[in-house]
């Protein structure tokens, strides 16, 4: 399950934020993966509430947002968005996709703090 090592990495920066700002608790978390990374939202919640035990983020609300798969075909230039990845363009047919979103995105788009 690498959502673990996900959530790891993100109460590190979440720590590291709660110090530059002089708070203590962290109130809400939002965060943004693209859809190919495969991040299971379940996954996620599960382990930041295992994670955030005893800790400043505990109790904190979690929201997650799947980021689709958008791709630009070089070929007939239409943009499709995609439920999952495929190497056809679906307007064309051609294989040649450059994906513009939903690939590897990983942040936390914002934090609430106090």
């Amino acid at each position: 399950m690498h959502e673990l090592a996900i959530v790891e990495s993100i109460m590190e920066t979440l720590k590291d934020q709660l110090i530059i700002h002089d708070c203590s608790k962290i109130i809400c978390v939002h965060l943004e993966f693209g859809a190919m990374t495969a991040v299971m939202p379940a996954a996620i919640d599960f382990a930041f509430e295992a994670l955030s035990k005893g800790g400043p983020a505990e109790g904190a609300t979690i929201h997650t947002t799947i980021i689709p798969i958008k791709a630009l075909c070089m070929d007939c230039g239409k943009e499709s968005t995609l439920d999952d990845y495929v190497p056809f363009c679906p307007v064309c047919g051609t294989g040649v996709l450059q994906i513009v979103q939903g690939r590897d995105e990983m942040r936390i788009a914002s934090i609430e703090i106090q």
